[in-house]
């Protein structure tokens, strides 16, 4: 898991939607992405929203 999350951070250098990172790599689940990858890069700061205060907006991109 630690060698794709580096990948998601590397792809995320510019703002992308969550779509985009699922397609980029593969993931069909939405659910088991969050769960299994974004949720913790979040928490953990590696990753940051492009609007913080609207976590589950549709317009909702991630970006390292």
């Amino acid at each position: 898991m630690m060698v794709k999350n580096m990948m998601i951070l590397d792809f995320c250098k510019e703002a992308k939607s969550v779509p985009e990172i699922m397609e980029k790599f593969g993931f069909e689940s939405r659910t088991s992405f969050r769960r299994k990858y974004l949720n913790d890069l979040v928490e953990n700061g590696k990753l940051k929203m492009t609007m913080p205060d609207k976590p589950k907006s549709k317009n909702q991109k991630y970006y390292s």
